[in-house]
Parts: structure tokens; C-alpha cells; sequence
């Protein structure tokens, strides 16, 4: 099949997420400032259903915690006010003051979602537990005592952790169980307040068997609520992955369609160039227009000239011109060749003529690729940028629909907006050049780029190969560049549950925010993505991973957020 192609791509298919190449005013957009709020809608970046789930098992917390501060106030007032056996009393005590603290410790916990997830949280819940049982032997074992353990059952079912849960079940029921049952048959004193002697022990049992059988209850009805809520959270959040890749494809379908519009006879069409007669225009950008041309020869190549409107700009002509060097003086198997530049008539750039798709048609067919497809894709581009590198120079565009897959071979296209690396670049100065969705951090706040800019994008690209997703993306320009600056992308293995947790950890590295918290080279890169999908990756990156996620690398999924740190 053959492509087609416009100023930035040389065979341009459609536009997988990413929209066209930015080039914005600093001094309109600034990404720097933090209080610009992300819009509504649809991303990547938007908090999981199951981050709100968190936020309210949170919100109850606190609510169980101001319950509980009541309660063992009221507690320790009436201890103090009714007659009670002195031994009990002082224990009633003891458990209010224990309490108290608990509470007060498992309040400081809601206030931050990391601190919450501590393991350490569930003494907060533990200890009042404990502390409740120690009103049985003063109320008694048929007291209004095994309502307030009816309580304590239920908030803790309610939660994630299930092991806690269950341990307070059995603490409570099994503190009412024993104390009944020393007491039914007399083998301690009942010194509750209220006594049951009137009762037979028949009766007794009877009714402590019941009061059990209603304690069980309470943790079944909870725990089956928790499941409930987590079914249909799992729903939702299919539905908003679903949601969010019809979004994103509908994006492509409309710049895909905008680009067929710009396609067909061009002002060229019919004329000879260097040799080469130049047929139907095939794309058609901001700059340059791409036509395909055949030698008299029969060798098909294809040719990228400059637009008429750019002849009048002269930094258009000098960005134009400086492709054409950036481009001949790259030599790689994974770099589109080029095959003559020129300046006369009109500057122009014959290249070879691709066959195949590039990575956003691929992408647009089918949600995400196949693992051996990623490592494939990740190896070859890799190569190439290392090629564009040693020759100094940085793409700075890199995106789906600038990979061409030819023959099997990923080559990689475009680079209008190239610029050498430690260059005095005036022609950009003032404006931040690439595809928001794919820019790094440093890119989009208009700080230095360099190698390590390209390394970012080839991790992006990474990411939405495999999640069918790309880390960042929403409605305007202004908001996604905002994304990238300041907020963390969502967990891959959320997205794409099939991949493995080591996963995680390489795509953290290489999308990390800081430049020095990256891979050193495009091969250090390919290398850990191919063992991570294996589950092979090495303790060393391993270790450097959580340390990321740790950090806050990704948009967390609140319930896999700290089982998975320790997991390794």
C-alpha cells in the first residue's frame, strides 16, 4: 500500500492522537504556570474511578473517626457516671485514652492519599477495635456494647484491605464469644451493668448466637458492598478507556481527512525538477508541499519543495534550508534516505519514495501493537535518532505519524523543526516547536532540548504503542502542553492490564520529568523495554523504576498503588 505525504511527514497518514507540530508563542502559552487547570474531559491524565473510590473510603475514614472520637468520649463519660466493678472501669478507661489516640493518628493518615496507603494505617483501625472489646465486660455481654462493634465491623468491611477487615471481625466477635462464654458458664464473675441471670443459660446461648450471627453478617454485607463498588468501578473504567480511544480516533479520522483535502494537483504537478517529473501533489503543510515524481528512468522518489506562501517568510526558508542539510547529513538504514538537495529553482529535497504505512495509520487500524512489534519499532527508531545524534543533531518532532514502517524497516521522517545540539537556535527562539503530545518537559516549558528530549518522545511513542493511549493529551494545546509540565500520566499496566509490571518501571524511567532521570541512550532503552516485557528486567533499572513510582511518577491507581511497589 502506498502512503501519502505532506510537508512534515513525507508519506503523512493520519494524526493518532498527537495533533499536527506546534510551533507556539512562549508568550502566549506559558506551560510553566501551575495555576492553569487542566479543562474537563476525556485523558489520559484524568483521575481513575478507582482514585475516587479512594478518595471516598478517605472521606469515610474521616467521618468513622470523628464517629469514634464521640463515641468513646460518651463512653468514657457514662463509665464514670455509673456504677460500675473498679477493675472493668479502669480497663474502660484505659481503652477511651488508647482510643483517642488511635483516632487522632488514623485522622493525620486521611489528609494524604500516600500516607493512607501506608501499611502501618491499619493500627489506626486495629487498636480501636481492641480498645472497643474492653466495654463488654463492664456493660455486659447482652449491653448495647455489641452495637458499637457492629459499627467498628462494617467501616473496616467497607474497606480495601481485606485481611484488616477480617482480623477486626474477629477480634470483636471473637472478644463477645469468649467473654460470653466464661460468663454462661460461670467460670468469671458477670460483673456487667447489665446481667443476664434471669435469663436460662439455654436462652443465653441463644441469644449469643445470635448476636454472632449478626456480627458475621455485618462483615458479608460489607465486603459484598466493597466487591459491588469495585465491579462497577471496573466498568467504568473500561468504558472510559473505550471512550477515550474512540475519541482519539476520531481525532485521526479528522486529520486524516484534513489532509486528503490538501492533496491532488499541486502548482508543480506536470513540471521537471533536477531530472524528475513531478506528478500529484501528496501532501501539503504550513512550509513545503510533497509531490511524487518518477525519473525518466523509473525510479519513483518523492519531493518535498517550498511552499510559495514560506517564499516570502525568511525564516521559513532558512528552517526549510536547514532540513535539507539536517537531512543529508544523516546516514542510517532508519533515517529516510535523501537522495539530492537543492536550491533552484526553489529549495527542494528529493527523497526515496516509501512504501508501507507510518506508525499513526498502523495505530489507527488497530488499538495498540504486539509486544515484538514495540521492541521492533523502539530497537529501529532508536537507531535512528543514535544516528541523528552523532551526526548533532536533535528531531525534536518525534511522533506516530513521523515512523514509517517501509518494507519492514521503521525509518524515521521529518525533520523540519531539527536543530543541532548545543546551537544557538534564533529561528524557534521565543516559541515552543513539536507535537504537545509527545514533547518532554523541558520541550514544551521552552527550556534546552537536546539528545535526552528525543529520548523522552521515543518512550511517549513507547507508551502509546502499547496502551493505545499517549501519556498526555487533551482538548487545546495550552492544556496538554500544561499536562506535560506538571501532572503524571496514568500506570500502563492500568491501561493495558496484559503487560507486565516491569513495564511500569521502564516507561517511569524513560518518561521521567527530570533529563538526568532517563535512559543514557536510545539503546539503553530499547534494551530494558525488551526485557521488562519479558519480566526480565534488571534489579538495578528495577530498583531505579520504584524509585520513580515511589516519587510519584504515575497518575496511580489508588488500589494497585502500593501492592505493586512491594511486589518486587
Amino acid at each position: 500500500m502506498s502512503g501519502r505525504h505532506d510537508e512534515d511527514t513525507l508519506l503523512k497518514p493520519s494524526l493518532p492522537l498527537s495533533g499536527p507540530t506546534a510551533t507556539i508563542d512562549t508568550k502566549t502559552i506559558d506551560p510553566k504556570r501551575p495555576s492553569m487547570p487542566p479543562s474537563s474531559g476525556t485523558s489520559t491524565t484524568v483521575g481513575s474511578p478507582l482514585e475516587a473510590l479512594e478518595r471516598d473510603e478517605m472521606l469515610r475514614t474521616r467521618r468513622f473517626c470523628a464517629i469514634a472520637f464521640v463515641i468513646a468520649l460518651a463512653g468514657g463519660i457514662s463509665v464514670m457516671v455509673l456504677p460500675g466493678d473498679p477493675t472493668p472501669t479502669l480497663l474502660v478507661l484505659s481503652g477511651v485514652a488508647t482510643s483517642w489516640v488511635s483516632v487522632a493518628f488514623l485522622m493525620t493518615r486521611t489528609r494524604n492519599p500516600l500516607e493512607f496507603r501506608r501499611p502501618s494505617t491499619v493500627l489506626g483501625w486495629f487498636v480501636p477495635a481492641l480498645c472497643v472489646t474492653t466495654a463488654i465486660p463492664f456493660f455486659g455481654v447482652f449491653s448495647p456494647a455489641a452495637v458499637v462493634l457492629v459499627l467498628g465491623i462494617y467501616f473496616t468491611g467497607l474497606g480495601k484491605n481485606t485481611k484488616l477487615a477480617f482480623a477486626v471481625y474477629i477480634v470483636c466477635a471473637g472478644a463477645q464469644l469468649v467473654t460470653a462464654a466464661l460468663v454462661i458458664s460461670g467460670t468469671t464473675r458477670d460483673t456487667g451493668l447489665v446481667k443476664i441471670m434471669p435469663l436460662s443459660q439455654r436462652d443465653q446461648i441463644i441469644v449469643q448466637a445470635l448476636v454472632q450471627f449478626v456480627l458475621l453478617a455485618t462483615l458479608v454485607t460489607a465486603r459484598m458492598s466493597r466487591r459491588t463498588a469495585l465491579v462497577a468501578v471496573g466498568e467504568l473504567e473500561r468504558a472510559v478507556r473505550v471512550a477515550a480511544h474512540r475519541e482519539a480516533l476520531l481525532l485521526e479520522a479528522r486529520e486524516e481527512l484534513e489532509r486528503a483535502l490538501r492533496s491532488g494537483r499541486g502548482r508543480f504537478t506536470g513540471q521537471t525538477l533536477s531530472g524528475y517529473e513531478l506528478g500529484t501533489m501528496i501532501g501539503r503543510g504550513a512550509m513545503g508541499e510533497v509531490y511524487e515524481a518518477v525519473h525518466p528512468t523509473g525510479g519513483r522518489v518523492a519531493v518535498k519543495v517550498l511552499s510559495q506562501a514560506s517564499l516570502s517568510n525568511p525564516n521559513h526558508v532558512l528552517r526549510f534550508l536547514r532540513e535539507l542539510r539536517t537531512a543529508a547529513g544523516i546516514e542510517s538504514p532508519h533515517v529516510v534516505r535523501v537522495i539530492e538537495v537543492g536550491e533552484a529553482p526553489v529549495p527542494y529535497l528529493i527523497m526515496e519514495r516509501l512504501e508501507g504505512q507510518t506508525l499513526g495509520e498502523i495505530l489507527r487500524n488497530k488499538r495498540a501493537l504486539t509486544t515484538s512489534e514495540v521492541t521492533a519499532l523502539i530497537t529501529q527508531i532508536g537507531a535512528g535518532i543514535t544516528a541523528a545524534a552523532a551526526a548533532g543533531i536533535v528531531h525534536r518532532d518525534l511522533k506516530p505519524q513521523n515512523l514509517f514502517q517501509h518494507r519492514g524497516i521503521w525509518k524515521v521522517l521529518d525533520f523540519g523543526v531539527a536543530r543541532a545540539i548545543d546551537s544557538g537556535d534564533t529561528l524557534t527562539a521565543g516559541h515552543v516547536v513539536g507535537t504537545p503530545s509527545y514533547m518532554a518537559p523541558e520541550q514544551a516549558s521552552g527550556g534546552t532540548v537536546d539528545h535526552c528530549t528525543d529520548l523522552y518522545a521515543l518512550a511517549a511513542i513507547a507508551y502509546r504503542a502499547l496502551t493505545g493511549h499517549p501519556p498526555f493529551a487533551g482538548g487545546e494545546i495550552a492544556e496538554t502542553l500544561y499536562r506535560v509540565v506538571h501532572t503524571r500520566p496514568r500506570r500502563p499496566t492500568e491501561l493495558a492490564p496484559n503487560l507486565h509490571a516491569d513495564v511500569d518501571l521502564v516507561l517511569a524511567i524513560g518518561l521521567a520529568k527530570r533529563p538526568t532521570e532517563r535512559f543514557p541512550a536510545a539503546a539503553d532503552l530499547a534494551a530494558a523495554l525488551a526485557d521488562a516485557l519479558d519480566g526480565k528486567l534488571s534489579p538495578n533499572l528495577r530498583s531505579q523504576g520504584q524509585a520513580l513510582v515511589r516519587n510519584g511518577a504515575w497518575h496511580d491507581n489508588p488500589r494497585a498503588a502500593t501492592s505493586r511497589l512491594r511486589m518486587r
